[in-house]
């Protein structure tokens, strides 16, 4: 535990015990590093290792390295709340209109000349590339399908999507004059005082980083691992594809940080360092969510983050924060909400990959428990060489009890909500 965190009080001995289950007992993170507060007060915790595992030849062998207060961790989709941030500052400046299409500003996306940034923005236009861009063969075929992606009927449940944050990349770029990574150091690093965030990771930072490789997944038949994901490289198979090392980092992953800068962004958000506080209130504002009337509902979204959802179970906001919030979660095993209502932020920084089974899509009429994993998820899976391998296909189900409900307590505890 940090020492920033008193030992001996209920929400914190609560807490301490549902990461205790996330990362020993279950074994479903490999560790995660938790922060919550204010604008201007937080308290933090962590646990667990950055790397458990190095493979040695064929064989896995033990190489434990513990998680520390400056790990870098792969922000994955986090990645996207620095995408927002940039398109309205741009709006706040004058130099963006949200009403404008996409088209008209990035001529090379042919198909998108009728489609709005705003839509976009807020995934009220569903984005499709004619083949998937992380099973292109190189970076230009993988731009190529970028740049012919066009609109497509809105689903009925699930419309969230990485595309429409690599859209709006080029938008931000076209706007500001400057690459994507130039524009995140000079709009957002330098003026909220993040040292410690990159887009490309310096070779002299790297052995800080979170280690994502060896991540297991099993698609129908087939038992996959990963093994391409080096110290400082995104685990996003999309942003590994096109960003070259970070030097053209995309919109949607491909962001590094630590505990105490993203600590130090929420703040500066909540603060109004960064934008003012009613465009901050505009960004979780749901645009998109409907409830069928049969228990299904489309996703409620904002400005590329999640919206607060009637159904707790399928929320990114913790049950406790505002209409207004918003909540961010990456896949390699972060979450961030931030409330503008309540001035307060929960932030966890941990890892689902690492040498887990971080996804089975079993064949048609199969479920989990065929794998050996009780009926939520937990458990170890039987992998074809033998090992036996934590699966972390259901992590995202344990958040609320585990982690908000505890975090919840103590901030009140504490007075801060």
């Amino acid at each position: 535990m940090s020492h920033s965190v008193t030992s001996g009080r209920s929400p914190q001995q609560t807490l301490w015990n549902g990461m205790h289950f996330l990362c020993e007992e279950s074994k479903m993170l490999t560790g995660v590093s938790i922060a919550y507060g204010t604008a201007s007060q937080s308290e933090a915790v962590l646990t667990g290792r950055a790397q458990e595992i190095a493979l040695a030849g064929n064989e896995f062998v033990p190489n434990e390295k513990p998680l520390t207060e400056d790990s870098i961790f792969d922000l994955a989709s986090l990645s996207k709340l620095f995408t927002s941030i940039l398109i309205l500052q741009l709006v706040h400046r004058g130099a963006l209109d949200l009403n404008e299409y996409v088209g008209e500003i990035v001529p090379r996306f042919i198909h998108l000349r009728n489609t709005t940034v705003f839509d976009v923005l807020c995934f009220r236009a569903c984005l499709q590339t004619p083949g998937r861009i992380d099973d292109a063969p190189d970076r230009d075929e993988g731009l190529n399908r970028l740049f012919l992606v066009h609109p497509a009927p809105l689903p009925p449940i699930r419309i969230y999507s990485d595309i429409n944050a690599m859209v709006l990349k080029y938008v931000i770029e076209a706007k500001s004059g400057m690459p994507l990574a130039q524009a995140l150091e000079t709009m957002i690093l330098r003026p909220a005082g993040l040292g410690d965030t990159y887009a490309s990771v310096p070779q002299d930072a790297a052995r800080r980083c979170v280690c994502y490789n060896f991540e297991h997944r099993i698609a129908g038949e087939r038992y996959i691992l990963r093994t391409d994901v080096l110290p400082g490289l995104p685990h996003d198979p999309k942003a590994l594809l096109l960003s070259q090392g970070g030097r053209d980092l995309c919109g949607h992953a491909g962001v590094f940080s630590t505990r105490g800068d993203m600590i130090r962004l929420a703040q500066a958000l909540l603060g109004g360092e960064l934008l003012p506080l009613d465009l901050l209130m505009e960004i979780g504002r749901d645009r998109t969510g409907l409830d069928h009337g049969d228990g299904t509902h489309r996703q409620y979204l904002g400005f590329q983050c999640f919206s607060k959802h009637p159904n707790q179970h399928l929320s990114e906001v913790p049950e406790w924060m505002s209409h207004l919030a918003l909540g961010l979660s990456g896949f390699t095993g972060n979450h961030l909400s931030i409330d503008p209502v309540r001035n307060a932020f929960v932030l966890f920084l941990g890892n689902r990959c690492h040498g887990r089974v971080s996804n089975i899509a079993p064949p048609q009429g199969g479920s989990l428990t065929d794998y050996g994993l009780a009926p939520n998820g937990t458990g170890n899976v039987a992998w074809p060489d033998g090992r036996l391998v934590p699966s972390s296909a259901r992590y995202v189900y344990f958040k609320d009890e585990r982690l908000h409900a505890p975090i919840r307590d103590r901030m009140r505890e504490l007075g801060w909500i």
